[in-house]
């Protein structure tokens, strides 16, 4: 919280010492932006897409936080984690005097029943490392499996988010966050959250934040560039050449956001076979992959780690080899024997709100159809999918993660728990995930098939100040505001 209070103490005489018109920030303003895609739930613990996590940051506080570079700092928690002697017992003070949006006190109470919540449930790939939680006064008591030594970074991620009395949200979440939820309407692709007067690390400057999601590639970019929006994700004009009303910068955020390859149990014969799984990551080119973006940093990746320099034939693929993979695969499965592989067509289920993730989907039926095997694609709702994947409805859906970057056992985790295994949230609970081990295991179980990493790049108009990202690469909505007049990009 004091980090974030500096930066806008710090921003604010900035803006004073240049100013004109104007000699400070302004509470004032709705601004329009956009999300990559719907949010198909509310729930911190369930958030896996970047959409997902950007709304959960904004309604939901977290006991500490992560920034891309620094340490993990507090956040609703005083201080750091106080470990005892075995570093097996953790205590930690919560922050007094903070509120929900309801106006009712944030207790040691909510978080502990908030982080019991995710425990045992959706969110037991981040904190499987506790066995038991107790609140006590002003702190609450973890109670670890194992030593463990970052606490605080296990805390910040989301899922450890604190709802009021630990409760799944509802439709109308409530939160103690900076921004409250006023309105949504998916049929629209528009969430309406106000600011949080009482929030305890301060009130954003700006009123409202309207986001938006779009489900045509180039309807974000056009509302830019007439002024209907202050920010987007997708270029500042609908066509090449095309120029904004108002001249628009841009920021870079981290090249951490994971694009992948889930698989259902349509054909469970099939997509259960890890060889036929090797096969498809063989087929795939990559390279191609990588030029669905508009102007962000991508990286190919074959493993959910970010960060990591792909080899040549990790970008290209290596078809003879895939086509000997399909074969060990059909050896075992009977559907992908040569004479079967005509009758045998697969769904790819993606996003309808992710417009690049029909690109996507494309390429991965692209790499299949090398192999002989055909396709079918079902852009779907946001809620559609996650319940496709969740009940295998699907063969194949392409997904999206997110963690901090600095958090190097969280991607890990996340990725097997995305794939339906329990590899990497057992050896947690029962030590500490050691990189090594997972990526051997990560090589032999195939999960999930990552394809690349990508970064996301916003601009803005001139007048919307102080935007940047954090280390799961969301943008801080929340230290946004509105300063001076924007520059018009012709008379």
């Amino acid at each position: 919280m004091e980090a974030r209070l500096r930066r806008l103490a710090l921003l604010s005489i900035v803006w004073i010492a240049s100013a004109h018109a104007e000699t400070r920030p302004r509470y004032i303003g709705t601004l329009e932006a956009s999300l990559l895609g719907a949010p198909a739930t509310f729930d911190p613990t369930m958030a896996q897409s970047h959409a997902e996590l950007t709304v959960s940051e904004l309604i939901f506080d977290t006991l500490y936080r992560a920034e891309l570079t620094g340490p993990v700092e507090p956040h609703l928690a005083l201080d750091q984690p106080a470990l005892d002697a075995t570093r097996t017992i953790a205590r930690i003070t919560i922050r007094k005097g903070v509120k929900f949006h309801d106006g009712s006190p944030l207790t040691p109470q909510d978080v502990a029943a908030s982080l019991e919540r995710a425990r045992i449930g959706a969110g037991r790939w981040a904190l499987s490392p506790i066995a038991s939680i107790t609140a006590n006064g002003d702190t609450i008591e973890l109670t670890l499996r194992t030593p463990v030594t970052d606490v605080a970074a296990m805390l910040a991620l989301a899922p450890s988010a604190v709802t009021k009395q630990g409760k799944a949200p509802g439709a109308r979440p409530v939160g103690s966050g900076p921004y409250a939820y006023e309105s949504l309407d998916r049929a629209k692709g528009r969430l309406v959250l106000a600011a949080f007067e009482d929030h305890f690390a301060g009130r954003t400057y700006l009123d409202r934040l309207v986001l938006h999601w779009f489900d045509k590639p180039d309807a974000e970019a056009k509302r830019f560039e007439t002024d209907e929006a202050q920010l987007s994700a997708r270029g500042v004009a609908a066509f090449t050449g095309g120029q904004p009303k108002y001249q628009a910068r841009a920021v870079d955020g981290p090249t951490g956001l994971l694009l992948f390859v889930g698989f259902g149990r349509k054909h469970l014969d099939v997509t259960r076979e890890v060889a036929f799984r090797r096969a498809l990551d063989l087929a795939l080119d990559r390279g191609a992959l990588a030029s669905v973006n508009r102007g962000e940093a991508v990286m190919p990746a074959v493993e959910p780690i970010p960060g990591v320099i792909p080899s040549l034939l990790v970008r290209n693929g290596d078809l003879a080899q895939a086509r000997l993979a399909l074969a060990t695969a059909a050896s075992r499965v009977k559907a992908l024997e040569p004479a079967n592989l005509p009758q045998l067509t697969l769904e790819i289920s993606f996003e309808e709100t992710r417009p690049d993730d029909r690109l996507i989907a494309e390429r991965v039926a692209r790499a299949l159809g090398k192999l002989q095997i055909g396709t079918t694609l079902s852009a779907v709702s946001a809620s559609e999918l996650r319940d496709r994947a969740t009940r295998g409805t699907t063969d194949l859906w392409i997904g999206q993660l997110a963690a901090p970057i600095t958090i190097g056992w969280a991607w890990w985790s996340a990725a097997f728990t995305a794939g339906g295994d329990d590899w990497a949230t057992a050896r947690l609970a029962a030590g500490t995930l050691v990189a090594a081990d997972a990526q051997k295991e990560f090589a032999v179980r195939r999960p999930i098939v990552p394809l690349m990493f990508r970064g996301v790049k916003m601009w803005h108009r001139t007048d919307v100040r102080n935007l940047r990202f954090d280390a799961t690469g969301r943008p801080c909505f929340a230290e946004l505001f509105m300063f001076g007049l924007p520059a018009r990009t012709r008379p």
